[in-house]
């Protein structure tokens, strides 16, 4: 059996063979010592291993002491256990297919020697049994272009530059029809997660002499409201911030991939703030955003 796993800044996807991708938002909470009513739903659940107990997902954002995965470090093997067994709802033995940003032989080795192994864990107060015999480790985004160009997604008589905008790691590469990698670079902390800042640190959000928290304010972007909680509104800063962040992003890719842009004839964009672009690009020509972008990676890893 085998189980797949995306697991980003800002949400964490899973799925097994043949199953639905189960998207958990990337927000962690220790209630070990606090006796706090959980939500206990697949997107929210409760999960008990290493001998912490652990709200995640939505209801976790509730908590006081809720961090995102980009704030714990998202390549720690303890933070992302619980994410890769929260989708687990019998017991597994089979291999790991991960997605990494890069390949990185220390976050290999680190997760590999953390992972291998017989885990015991409670999900939503049922116990479980997993053990993981091997992992094996794909480039996020490589695959995602891969699986455009063999489904006819994009353009097959000229290069791809893929941009993938996560919530914390920007990963842009060119790749030929025939899958040759011709330049690759993955940048942290300049995805979702910088413009979230940039509107943290606006001195409309500074006038409001609160403690904002990044994942509330993450999460009032993607739901579109711009409103964190229901007394801070951020709109009127909010399209002026998004446009200086994509300018400032896009301009820094051409002007590495200088070299190669002759050659492309799809720009595509994926991961879960390419939504953010849509209506930017929408019907442009040269330009493509998968239909549910957040998902593309795992998809296209469940397809190829």
């Amino acid at each position: 059996m085998k189980l797949i796993a995306d697991i980003g800044n800002y949400s964490t996807i899973t799925a097994t063979e043949n199953s639905e991708p189960l998207v958990i938002r990337a927000v962690s909470a220790d209630i070990t010592v606090k006796s706090v009513m959980t939500a206990n739903t697949d997107v929210s659940p409760t999960v008990e291993v290493d001998g912490k107990r652990l709200i995640l997902g939505d209801y976790a954002t509730k908590q006081k002491n809720a961090q995102t995965i980009v704030e714990r470090g998202k390549f720690e093997p303890g933070v992302v256990k619980p994410y890769l067994f929260a989708g687990l709802h019998s017991d597994f033995t089979g291999e790991v297919l991960y997605l990494i940003p890069e390949d990185d032989r220390w976050i290999k080795d680190g997760l590999y020697s953390k992972l291998i192994g017989t885990h015991e864990v409670k999900v939503n107060g049922k116990s479980y049994k997993h053990t993981f015999k091997s992992i094996k480790f794909f480039l996020e985004s490589d695959v995602a272009v891969e699986y455009a160009f063999s489904e006819g997604l994009i353009d097959t008589d000229g290069d791809c530059l893929a941009v993938d905008i996560g919530g914390g790691t920007c990963i842009y590469l060119v790749m030929t029809p025939s899958g040759q990698v011709l330049h690759r670079r993955s940048i942290p902390d300049v995805g979702g997660i910088s413009l979230c800042y940039d509107i943290i640190n606006s001195n409309l959000m500074r006038s409001y002499k609160y403690a904002f928290k990044p994942a509330k304010v993450m999460d009032a972007i993607a739901d579109g409201s711009l409103m964190y909680g229901r007394k801070y509104d951020f709109s009127e800063v909010y399209q002026p911030l998004l446009d200086d962040w994509f300018n400032r992003l896009i301009n820094a890719i051409q002007m590495d991939c200088r070299d190669l842009l002759s050659d492309v004839t799809t720009i595509m964009f994926l991961g879960g703030n390419a939504n953010l672009l849509r209506d930017r690009i929408a019907n442009q020509p040269g330009y493509y955003i998968p239909e549910n972008p957040q998902l593309t990676n795992i998809q296209a890893l469940m397809n190829l």
